[in-house]
This record gives structure tokens, C-alpha cells and sequence, in this order.
């Protein structure tokens, strides 16, 4: 994974060792006391020394199900750190980049998209806008811009910083997800660019170095509190409904709908009513 579990700057360890030692360092402080690597290799019934070796990086041999089962239950890792853990032990998901085409919206999911009464999106894998709807363009004219990238927009746009009230709430959420998806794809160049690109901004490395072993696979039902100027900058509440198309493996469509609160600016801009 080129160090992205380190720090996102392309730096540090890779691979188990790494990802151990960040969780063992996680777990740890959440305990309130040090977990040795004895206390590990112990749960494995391993020597210390092997237990060493592995953190180290110097033993390449896979853990079994019942070794990653074991470190999960005594690290207290969830669900998603444990399937990162096993990611990386397998050298990443399953898919393989080279037989996959460049996906394309279909007419039918195009109708979908266009009569959602809400802002709507699709986005591929590495979060590169492949298709809105004009409620989501009106909310969000970057969108509609060639080339338009979620993450890109959310981590490095000055507007981004200014609309989202709760911005380093919602770009944590970002870097976990981007954390995971490099374990689950670790030799996607795209991403590792999107990555390396983001962590330009100091605040997003920050984010990276800070929340080493959080990780997130979806953003579905988060909550956005915004101030957008097309509601004059009042806070507007929008909930994320994610969904995965069937016919485009790795892409996600997004709902936006509006929660009400004692500021709110009205509704949304929608497509029908």
C-alpha cells in the first residue's frame, strides 16, 4: 500500500506488521494499559519472538482465520478493521483491475437517477463523478464540472471548507473510507494518486496520522450540516443514502435528503414534486 497506512503521505511501513502495530498502539490506548506483543503472541500461541518478526515485516506467510479472528477479539477491532486486516493479509479484494472496463451509466439507471425528487449522484470506485441530476446540480455546481471528484472537492476545496459546518467531521470520514479502499485495492494507481492529492492539504494529512486504525467502507446515513448558497449560507441538515447499483460493481449511487431543523432554509431543489 506504498505507507498509506502510516501516515497518506507514501512513507512508512506497509503491509500486516504495519497494520498491526496500529492497532495494537489503538487498542491500547482505548484500554488504558499497553498491550505487549507478548500478550499477542500469547492469544496465537506463538513465541514473542515470531509475534516480532511479524510486526516487523520480516514473515510474509498469510495468517490463518483463526489467527485474525483471535487478534480481532483481543485488539477489539470492528467490523470494518477486521476485514482491512484480512485485505491486507490477502494482498487485497478480489476483483482485478485489469479485466474490469470503464463503467458507464445505463439509460435505466439513468431514469432512476433523474427521477429521484432529491439531489442525486453516481460515483465509480475511486469517487470520480460519473453522473447528477439537476437537483444536485443546482445544489452543487462543482459537480457537473468535467473531471469532478468527490473526495477531491470535499479534501482540498476552499469552498467545501466553508460550506460544510462540520468540516473535519466529514473529512474523517473521507480518509477512513480512502484507508479502506487501499487495502482493498493496493495497486490501483488512481487511487493512490487520489490519495497522495489529498494529503497536500495539511489538515487532511493531520487526518491520516491522527486516525490510523479508523476505517469506514460506506458513508450511508451520515449526516452533512451545511450552509450553500443557493439557501443564502442558512444551515441546511442533508442525510446521505448511499446504494450500489448491481449492474456497475465498485460504484455508488447517493440520495441527499433534507432534515429539518429550526434554521432551515426550505427544501432542496427537487426534480419532481
Amino acid at each position: 500500500m506504498r505507507g498509506v497506512m502510516s501516515d497518506g503521505s507514501g512513507e512508512g511501513g506497509t503491509g500486516v506488521g504495519a497494520l498491526l502495530r496500529v492497532f495494537r498502539a489503538a487498542a491500547s490506548t482505548t484500554l488504558g494499559r499497553p498491550i505487549p506483543q507478548r500478550e499477542v503472541a500469547d492469544a496465537l500461541h506463538r513465541s514473542e519472538r515470531w509475534y516480532r518478526d511479524l510486526e516487523g515485516g520480516t514473515i510474509s506467510r498469510a495468517l490463518t482465520r483463526h489467527d485474525l479472528d483471535t487478534i480481532g477479539t483481543l485488539l477489539g477491532l470492528d467490523r470494518v478493521q477486521r476485514r482491512a486486516l484480512a485485505l491486507v493479509n490477502n494482498g487485497g479484494g478480489l476483483s482485478s483491475l485489469e479485466d474490469q472496463e470503464p463503467p458507464r451509466v445505463s439509460d435505466e439507471l439513468r431514469l432512476l437517477l433523474d427521477q429521484q425528487p432529491f439531489p442525486a449522484y453516481v460515483i465509480d470506485a475511486t469517487w470520480n463523478v460519473l453522473a447528477v441530476n439537476s437537483s444536485m446540480a443546482a445544489l452543487f455546481p462543482w459537480s457537473t464540472v468535467p473531471g469532478a471528484n468527490l473526495m477531491r472537492w470535499l479534501l482540498l476545496s476552499a469552498d467545501a471548507q466553508d460550506q460544510h459546518l462540520n468540516w473535519e467531521v466529514d473529512a474523517e470520514v473521507c480518509v477512513r473510507m480512502l484507508r479502506d479502499a487501499a487495502v482493498d485495492r493496493p495497486d490501483d494507481p488512481d487511487l493512490q494518486q487520489l490519495i497522495s492529492d489529498t494529503s497536500q492539504n495539511p489538515a487532511v494529512r493531520d487526518l491520516w496520522t491522527r486516525g490510523a486504525a479508523d476505517f469506514a467502507d460506506h458513508y450511508d446515513g451520515h449526516v452533512l450540516q451545511m450552509t450553500l448558497p443557493l439557501f443564502d449560507g442558512q444551515v441546511t441538515e442533508l442525510v446521505a443514502h448511499v446504494l450500489h447499483p448491481a449492474g456497475l460493481p465498485g460504484c455508488r449511487m447517493t440520495i441527499l435528503t433534507q432534515r429539518a431543523t429550526r434554521e432551515s432554509a426550505g427544501e432542496l431543489p427537487a426534480q419532481a414534486k
